[in-house]
């Protein structure tokens, strides 16, 4: 009787832990299925970053009849590299034109003493490329573009006034040379010249030729600071010279 109700027990065992492994299988199955039905979804890929980029901020150094001037151009060029769109800034004594010669003399000898009003957008002889001394160049893209355009137009609509020393054509550019994130000269105490070449140098740059203008009616695409295209100065600009010392006159910059 002991060796039969035993035997009973172990049987009953072993339908409880059927059923019970019966049931572990059908609660498992549908999520396995599902995982089984269901493909695994790809990464979706990055797109690839062109390194095209059609806008550029060129540094310039000019002669003239003093010791220069330095100034900036900048704006979009087409995909044969012809500038489309186009601007300039560059702070100098106001009454310069295109009428005159020695416009700006009183403001020029003046602002070597006292601030005196600027202009800020184009001086005559600006885009005669047999003026221009030194240039660095630097091709950006379209946000960065923005942002310099931005800055600039801010420091137009801010109206600086020119001193020879204190505010001068140089410490305009170095300031949106420091907003674009370039490498400056420690002093701006130089001429236009050699400024420009210290900071091509200063950012691993080389010498580079001159870019040309695309044919009137070129298509542009679109560019959302729209800058105007500058007016072509009809004669070189004519500045006055003065009598200083030599160690004055190398420090004194336009």
């Amino acid at each position: 009787m002991r060796s039969s109700y035993a035997s009973r027990w172990g049987i009953c065992a072993l339908m409880v832990g059927g059923l019970a492994a019966i049931s572990f299988a059908l609660m498992a199955s549908p999520s396995s299925a599902i995982d089984a039905e269901t493909p695994a979804q790809p990464s979706a890929a990055k797109p690839a970053q062109s390194s095209y980029k059609p806008y550029f901020v060129e540094f310039r150094a000019r002669s003239a009849a003093s010791y220069g001037h330095m100034y900036v151009l900048y704006g979009q060029v087409n995909g044969r590299g012809e500038i489309v769109k186009s601007d300039i800034a560059g702070l100098h004594p106001a009454g310069d034109a295109n009428d005159c010669e020695n416009c700006s003399l009183l403001a020029w000898t003046l602002g070597h003493l006292l601030f005196v009003p600027s202009e800020t957008g184009a001086s005559d002889g600006d885009l005669e490329e047999k003026y221009v001394t030194a240039r660095y160049r630097v091709m950006v893209d379209a946000a960065t573009y923005k942002k310099v355009s931005a800055y600039i137009s801010q420091k137009k609509a801010d109206k600086p006034l020119w001193h020879a020393l204190m505010n001068s054509c140089v410490t305009f550019g170095n300031s949106i040379a420091e907003n674009m994130g370039l490498k400056t000269p420690s002093s701006t105490f130089m001429e236009p010249k050699d400024y420009v070449e210290s900071l091509r140098d200063l950012n691993g740059g080389k010498p580079q030729k001159a870019l040309r203008f695309a044919a009137p009616g070129g298509s542009a695409s679109t560019d959302p600071t729209k800058p105007a295209a500058p007016a072509v100065p009809s004669k070189p600009k004519k500045q006055p010279v003065v009598d200083m010392p030599g160690s004055q006159a190398a420090a004194t910059i336009r």
